[in-house]
């Protein structure tokens, strides 16, 4: 029997021929109608490919059925209302033909040839499109992956047969009227004239991912279109002409969730937009640029050497829509200037800089490295005081020669040996080390390192002239409590005084 019914994905059925006919050989193929569809190559009928079962069409079949998932309506499941009890095919199957084909019809009794919507060789489409009629309106439509929600372009019978031309006929068979449901979700995406423009959506391409990259490019700069409740929202707007309000926005789910940052960009984005139109209001365009702007401008101060569109549109985009902060921006910005410092990249910054092979030049690496290795060998006085010429120099030594942390350490142990009259290779972090705690326990309390009294403790080294130094500072006023009260309770107690009130 030449007819077969095929199964596919989520309890989808359709019947295919599988002889090649002659009405195939005068458009020019080669592989029967069967053999197209479990190619994938027949529109609207792509989710039969690579079907494994089928079975001889008989006069019981109960009709085509597209299948069911979340966005179903459940007056329109089989697993709910029964098999062949939904209006998705209402055509009669009962009458088997001499040459053993069901000759199919309509409702009214009219023959129904096989429904074969094959490419059209003018003005092609992308694939997986279903055809619409809602009060004579006509309609092509496509579905948001993962949430059901059905997007729609306008278009006429004139239109497709423009689009279709010969194939037309065989389109206009699987036109049909949505439900309720799916009608009142559905957003407008634009015109059938857009849609078959090359320039504009890739025809060559699987049903998907022109179309699906439109989106994912506009949820990245309005991340609200993740979010099925934002879309639904848009929706339901776009079908009455209107833009969202306010407190339409506030009462979501997502706007409760987000930040103040992130909500002004939302207004700011939708103020005059209704859909997914990539045209985003003068003021919204404004700040994207502003921001891009202000990005570049801070990564150059920060010590970013003609920094890349790519990365400077990249952190924008995270800044304008609030997902950054301008705290955790600068912070970022400053990391990237300075690989050598000890802090975390974004994760989603680093995978972007690798995976697109970002380069890009930073003056400002090896700072950090440096501002802690003069901490380590000069101190906080004389660290502190060095040139910031001297602090570039190093850095660059740093960054340009293979040998440059050896030779900087160097140079900062020679100068350490100048300043303290010494000759070692210690440096100042662990000569003062151990003098933190004497002065320390000695004074009764901490002595900054920055002040000129711990820098004279080091500079002596030696425990019996720090000591009668501590002791000749401390009895000063503003001296340490400690060592005067030590100094009173020993002269009290050389004169037997044990009666004598303590003074301090």
């Amino acid at each position: 029997m030449a007819q077969v019914v095929v199964y596919g994905p989520n309890g989808a059925r359709t019947t295919a021929n599988t002889e090649l006919t002659e009405a195939d050989k005068a458009k020019g193929y080669t592989k029967s109608e069967y053999e197209r569809l479990l190619a994938g190559e027949i529109i609207g009928r792509e989710g039969y490919k690579g079907a494994t079962q089928s079975e001889p069409l008989t006069p019981d079949y109960p009709g085509d059925y597209g299948g069911e998932d979340a966005s179903t309506p459940m007056d329109q499941r089989e697993s709910v209302v029964g098999i062949g009890n939904t209006d998705y095919d209402t055509k009669d199957y009962s009458n088997v033909g001499s040459d053993g084909n069901v000759i199919v019809k309509t409702e009214n009794g009219d023959v129904v040839s096989s429904v074969d919507s094959d490419e059209a060789p003018l003005g092609k489409i992308p694939r997986g499109a279903e055809f619409w009629n809602v009060d004579g309106n006509y309609y092509i439509v496509y579905f948001i992956p993962n949430s059901g929600v059905p997007i729609y372009y306008d278009t006429s019978i004139e239109d497709l047969k423009r689009i279709f031309v010969d194939d037309f006929p065989e389109i206009e068979q699987l036109i049909k009227t949505p439900t309720s449901a799916q009608w009142d979700k559905s957003i407008r995406f634009g015109n059938s004239l857009e849609l078959a423009d090359p320039t504009i959506y890739d025809p060559t391409q699987t049903p998907w991912l022109s179309f699906i990259d439109t989106i994912e490019k506009e949820a990245k700069i309005r991340p609200w279109l993740k979010d099925e409740e934002m879309v639904e929202l848009l929706a339901e707007a776009t079908l009455e002409g209107r833009t969202v309000t306010d407190a339409e926005w506030q009462s979501t789910d997502w706007w409760r969730s987000h930040t103040q940052a992130q909500r002004d960009w939302l207004l700011l984005a939708q103020s005059d937009s209704f859909n997914f139109s990539s045209n985003l209001p003068a003021d919204a365009i404004s700040k994207i640029n502003n921001d891009k702007l202000f990005i570049k401008n801070l990564m150059e101060q920060s010590g970013i050497s003609n920094p890349p569109k790519e990365l400077v549109a990249w952190v924008g985009e995270k800044f304008t829509t609030g997902d950054w902060t301008p705290e955790f921006t600068t912070d970022q910005i400053k990391i990237l200037s300075d690989p050598t410092l000890e802090a975390d990249l974004n994760a989603d910054l680093d995978e972007f800089i690798n995976s697109g092979n970002i380069d890009y030049d930073t003056t400002r690496a090896g700072e950090s490295e440096v501002d802690r290795l003069v901490k380590e060998y000069l101190g906080p006085v004389f660290g502190g005081n060095l040139a910031d010429a001297t602090l570039k120099k190093y850095a660059g030594m740093l960054r340009n020669d293979p040998d440059g942390l050896l030779t900087v350490k160097e140079d900062l142990l020679k100068i350490k040996n100048n300043l303290f009259n010494e000759d070692n290779d210690i440096t100042y972090e662990q000569k003062a080390a151990p003098w933190r705690g004497f002065t320390t326990n000695l004074w009764g309390g901490t002595v900054e390192e920055t002040t000129s009294l711990f820098q004279e403790v080091l500079k002596l080294n030696d425990v019996a002239k720090a000591t009668k130094l501590l002791y000749d500072e401390g009895l000063k006023d503003g001296g340490s409590d400690k060592i005067k009260n030590e100094v009173i309770s020993s002269l009290v107690g050389s004169f037997g005084g044990g009666g004598v009130r303590r003074i301090i």
